[in-house]
C-alpha cells in the first residue's frame, strides 16, 4: 500500500471580518493561507502541466459578442498537487460561506501574449470560485455588483458594445500566498486584458453548494 501524502502546511483559517466581508461584497482576499515553498511547488507543477494544457470542451462560458473576437482561447489542465490544495480548503470554504460546499473541479488556466477574459459568471459547479496566480502575472479582475442577475446574453451584449466601459468595475488582485474568493456563478466579473510576455497561469478552484 503506497504511503499517504503529507499533510499541505495550509494556514486555512477565515476571520469573522473575512466572511462578513464575503456576504456583503461577494468576493474577499484570503492572504497567507501557505507559504512561499507551497506557492513555489503548485507554480512548478503548473508550468510542467501546460505541455498537457487543453482548451476545455464546450467553448467560452459566455456568448462570444459578435464584435469582438477573443485574441486567444484559455487552456487549462489540471494536477495532482492542485487537486490536493483544492481538498485541503473544503473547511475554508464551508468557513467563508456558511454552505455545505463540496469541491468540483480545479485547474490552472494559462495566457500567453495577454491576460484578457471576457465578461461572465462562472458555471453552476463554481457557487464559490477561489482564485490565485499560480505562477508569471496577470492583472487585476474587474467585478461588476451592479450587474448581478444579468443574463449571459446581456453579459456577451456589453461585451460586444464599443461604448462600454472596460476599464470599470471594482479591481481585485490576488494574495501572493492565497486567493481571492469570489461568488462567482453569481458576481459578474472580466479581465480587459493587456499585453503580457510569456507564459501566466492562474488556478482557479471551484467548489458547489449541496442545498
Amino acid at each position: 500500500m503506497a504511503a499517504a501524502d503529507p499533510p499541505l502546511p495550509l494556514r486555512a483559517t477565515v476571520t469573522r471580518a473575512q466572511q462578513r466581508a464575503f456576504a456583503a461584497q461577494g468576493y474577499v482576499p484570503l492572504a497567507g493561507l501557505w507559504g512561499r515553498a507551497l506557492a513555489e511547488a503548485v507554480a512548478e507543477e503548473g508550468r510542467r502541466r501546460h505541455a498537457v494544457a487543453e482548451v476545455p470542451r464546450g467553448g467560452p462560458r459566455t456568448p462570444v459578442p459578435a464584435r469582438r473576437v477573443p485574441r486567444r482561447a484559455t487552456p487549462a489542465a489540471s494536477g495532482p498537487l492542485l487537486a490536493r490544495v483544492h481538498l485541503a480548503l473544503v473547511g475554508a470554504a464551508r468557513a467563508l460561506t456558511g454552505r455545505l460546499l463540496v469541491p468540483t473541479f480545479a485547474a490552472y488556466g494559462y495566457y500567453e501574449g495577454d491576460d484578457e477574459v471576457f465578461l461572465h459568471v462562472d458555471t453552476e459547479q463554481c457557487d464559490l470560485t477561489l482564485l490565485t496566480v499560480a505562477f508569471g502575472e496577470v492583472g487585476p479582475l474587474h467585478v461588476h455588483p451592479g450587474l448581478i442577475g444579468s443574463t449571459m446574453e446581456r453579459l456577451g451584449e456589453l461585451e460586444g458594445d464599443p461604448g462600454w466601459d472596460r476599464t470599470g468595475g471594482i479591481r481585485v488582485t490576488y494574495p501572493d500566498t492565497g486567493v481571492t474568493a469570489l461568488n462567482g456563478h453569481v458576481l459578474p466579473h472580466h479581465r480587459p486584458g493587456s499585453p503580457r510576455p510569456g507564459l501566466h497561469a492562474v488556478a482557479a478552484l471551484c467548489y458547489r453548494s449541496l442545498f
